[in-house]
C-alpha cells in the first residue's frame, strides 16, 4: 500500500469508493464498474469510520481535484523508499557469503528478516525491536512486507532454535575458513550484559562490566586479529568465569580447522588453568598479566630502572621502552614463560600528573574546609595518601609522601607473557591486534545498541545475539572498507542511506541518481554500481505488481568494477617510434651492395665489345 498520510486531516471517502471489512482499506475499481476482478482494484486510503478517511499517494493522483479541495495545491514532498543501505547489505551478504548461509539454514522467510533486522541494527544503532516498523517502513527490505514489533517478539522468542544457530555458527566458520582464516592470530575477549529476566536460565550473578548488582549474561566473541572480522561466539551463564570459557571457543575453531598462529588475551584470562590450557593445546599465547602477578612484580623490581627512559630499550618511536626475560607467573607453580615488561613514557607521565592533580586538588579542599570550621573527610581513593591529624584544637592535613613516590614510580610500567621468546617489539605489536576484539564489543554495545539483554527468555536471548552477531559481520564490512577509503563509518552509514527510489504518479518506483562520489566508491567495493539501483526499482515494483516473486534477493549481475587503486595512475607506455619514409636515392656515407653475380665471385664485364667477337650481319632491308 502506498503511504498513507496519518499526518494530514481525515476527509470524506469518494463516491464509488469501498471498505475491506477486513483491514480497514479503502479502494476503487480501475474501471469505475462493479467489482470484478480483485486485480483492479486501487487503494486509495485508510478507513477511520464508514464515512470519513485518510488518503495515500494514490488517492492524490486520481482525485487530483479533491486533494486541493481539502488540502490545497501545495506541493508535499514525494514518497520515497531508502534503497542505499539495501543495495550496501545486498552486497556485503553475497561477497562475503553470509547471505547464503542464511538462507540455506533458516529459509527464505527469516533469512530476510534477519538481513532486514541487521540493517535495523546498523542504521538506528539499537535493538529495541519496537521502532522497527517505523523506522523501516520506508526502506527497500529484503522481507517483501514490513513486520511488526510483537511479530519480531515472537520471531525471537521461538520462530527459530538454538539447533539453527548451531548450524548458521558452523557453516560461517566453514566460510571463514575458505575465505582464508586457516592460521591467524585469534583475539579472544569475553563481556556481559546486565538480564534481569527471572525465567532466564543463563542469567546469574556475576563480575558485571556495568558494575551493578545485576544477574548478567555473559558472551565471547573470536575475530581474526588480522582485521577484526568476526569468526564465532559463544553465549554462557552470567556467573561463568571469562578463563574458564576459553576451552569451549578453543574446541569451537579446532574441529573446523582453524588453526590459531596463536592466541591473544587480555588480563581477565591470566590465570594458572588458561596457561595450563594453552600449553596442553599447544597454542602460542600472547597474555596481559595483572598488576598483582607474581612475574610482573619480580620484572618491576628487577628492572624498572634498567629500562625507564633508556634509549637501548627504546620500542618504536613513541616512548616505549621494553625488556623481556623468563620468569614463573605465578606463586606455587613452577611454569615459566617470558615476561615482556614495558614502560610507557607518554601514560607513565600523564597518569603520574593525574594522581598528582587530584592529591593537590583534594588538599586544597580539606583545607579550605577545616578553615570554615567544619571537619572533612578524606576521599577513600586518597585515603592511603591523605590523612588528617589534630593538634590541639586543630586539624591538620598530612601526606604519605612515601607511598605517593612509589605509586608514581610504577606509573606506566605494564606486562605481557609470551609463550616464546618474540621480543619485546613483536610482543607489543601482536598484542596490539586484540584492538579488533576491543572494536567488536565496542561496536555491539555502543553501535548496535545491545549493551542491554531486553528480552526475558533463554531462546530470545540466544536469537538475540545470533541476530547482533550477523549485523556484526556486515559492520566489520563497512567498517573496514571505510577505514581504508579514509571515511568515517557512522557517516559513510547515514550518506548510503539517503540513496532513494521515488514513487512515480503510475504507482511505480524509479531510482534517484544522485548518489554522492564518496557512497559511489564504498559501493563499488562491493560491486554495488548505479545501475543496479535501476535493478532495485524494478524488483520492488515487480514486489508491488505480482504475487508470484521469489524471495530470495539476488545481486544484480555485472562485470564486477574493480576499485581504482590509491597513487597517481601510471602514466601510459609511449607507442614505438615509426620508421620514417626513406627518401630517394642512396643514403649518403652508404656503401653500394653486392650484385648477384658479384656475390657469386663473377667478374664484371668492361664496356665495348669482348676481344675477338665478330660483327653481327645486318638484317635484310
Amino acid at each position: 500500500m502506498a503511504h498513507i498520510y496519518w499526518e494530514l486531516k481525515e476527509i470524506p471517502r469518494p463516491a464509488g469508493s469501498y471498505i475491506n471489512k477486513s483491514d480497514g482499506r479503502v479502494f476503487v475499481f480501475s474501471s469505475g464498474d462493479a467489482p470484478v476482478r480483485k486485480s483492479r482494484r486501487k487503494v486509495i486510503g485508510h478507513a477511520t469510520s464508514e464515512t470519513m478517511m485518510h488518503p495515500n499517494d494514490t488517492f492524490r493522483y486520481l482525485f487530483p481535484n479533491l486533494w486541493n479541495e481539502h488540502y490545497g495545491s501545495g506541493k508535499l514532498p514525494e514518497h520515497i523508499l531508502h534503497s542505499g543501505l539495501y543495495a550496501l547489505t545486498l552486497g556485503i551478504g553475497h561477497e562475503t557469503g553470509l547471505y547464503q548461509i542464511l538462507q540455506n539454514v533458516y529459509g527464505p522467510l527469516y533469512g530476510n528478516i534477519l538481513m532486514d533486522y541487521a540493517m535495523y541494527s546498523i542504521l538506528e544503532r539499537s535493538d529495541v525491536s519496537l521502532l522497527f516498523p517505523d523506522r523501516m517502513a520506508q526502506r527497500v527490505l529484503f522481507s517483501k512486507d514490513c513486520v511488526s514489533d510483537s511479530w519480531l517478539s515472537d520471531f525471537f522468542q521461538g520462530k527459530i532454535t538454538e539447533d539453527d544457530n548451531a548450524a548458521f555458527r558452523s557453516q560461517w566458520l566453514d566460510e571463514c575458513k575458505r575465505r582464508g582464516v586457516t592460521k591467524a592470530w585469534i583475539s579472544i575477549d569475553g563481556s556481559n550484559n546486565n538480564c534481569d529476566a527471572a525465567a532466564c536460565g543463563l542469567a546469574e550473578k556475576g563480575h558485571a562490566k556495568s558494575r551493578k548488582n545485576t544477574n548478567i549474561v555473559s558472551y565471547m566473541y573470536a575475530v581474526n586479529a588480522e582485521d577484526g572480522r568476526p569468526i564465532t561466539y559463544t553465549v554462557s551463564n552470567g556467573g561463568k568465569v571469562d578463563s574458564k570459557a576459553i576451552q569451549k571457543m578453543a574446541a569451537i575453531l579446532s574441529s573446523h580447522g582453524i588453526e590459531a598462529e596463536g592466541v591473544i588475551l587480555d588480563r581477565a584470562f591470566c590465570t594458572h588453568d588458561v596457561f595450563e590450557l594453552l600449553d596442553r593445546l599447544g597454542y602460542p599465547y600472547v597474555v596481559m598479566l595483572p598488576s598483582d602477578t607474581f612475574g610482573h612484580s619480580q620484572m618491576v623490581a628487577q628492572h624498572s630502572e634498567t629500562i625507564r627512559w633508556r634509549v637501548p630499550y627504546a620500542v618504536g618511536e613513541k616512548g616505549l621502552f621494553g625488556i623481556s626475560e623468563k620468569k614463573r607467573l605465578f606463586h606455587g607453580h613452577t611454569e615459566e614463560a617470558f615476561v615482556n615488561l614495558f614502560f610507557d613514557a607518554s601514560n607513565g607521565s600523564q597518569r603520574a600528573l593525574s594522581l598528582i592533580s587530584k592529591i593537590v586538588k583534594a588538599t586544597k579542599v580539606l583545607k579550605a574546609e577545616i578553615q570554615k570550621g567544619k571537619r572533612p573527610v578524606v576521599p577513600q581513593a586518597l585515603a592511603k595518601y591523605i590523612s588528617l591529624r589534630q593538634e590541639g584544637d586543630s586539624l591538620c592535613v598530612e601526606h604519605d609522601y612515601a607511598r605517593w613516590q612509589k605509586d608514581m614510580d610504577l606509573k606506566g610500567f605494564c606486562s605481557i607473557a609470551s609463550s616464546e621468546d618474540f621480543g619485546p617489539e613483536e610482543v607489543d605489536r601482536i598484542y596490539h591486534l586484540r584492538d579488533s576484539s576491543e572494536t567488536q564489543y565496542a561496536i555491539l554495545k555502543s553501535q548496535l545498541g545491545y549493551d542491554v539483554t531486553r528480552v526475558h527468555s533463554t531462546p530470545s536471548i540466544q536469537n538475540k545475539f545470533c541476530a547482533c552477531f550477523m549485523a556484526a559481520i556486515i559492520r566489520s564490512e563497512i567498517m573496514n572498507a571505510c577505514k581504508g577509503l579514509g571515511y568515517a563509518t557512522n557517516q559513510m552509514i547515514r550518506e548510503v542511506d539517503r540513496i532513494e527510489l521515488l514513487l512515480l504518479p503510475n504507482g511505480t518506483y524509479t531510482a534517484i541518481h544522485d548518489e554522492s562520489a564518496r557512497a559511489k566508491e564504498l559501493l563499488s567495493l562491493f560491486d554495488i554500481i548505479p545501475s543496479d539501483f535501476d535493478s532495485i526499482a524494478t524488483e520492488v515494483n515487480n514486489r508491488l505488481s505480482s504475487s508470484m516473486t521469489s524471495q530470495v534477493r539476488v545481486k544484480p549481475s555485472h562485470e564486477k568494477q574493480g576499485s581504482r587503486q590509491r597513487g597517481r595512475p601510471a602514466k601510459a607506455k609511449a607507442a614505438a617510434p615509426t620508421k620514417p619514409k626513406q627518401k630517394p636515392g642512396r643514403p649518403k656515407g652508404s656503401v653500394k651492395k653486392a650484385t648477384p653475380a658479384q656475390q657469386e665471385g663473377v667478374a664484371k664485364r668492361k664496356p665495348g665489345r669482348p676481344k675477338g667477337s665478330k660483327n653481327k650481319p645486318k638484317a635484310d632491308a
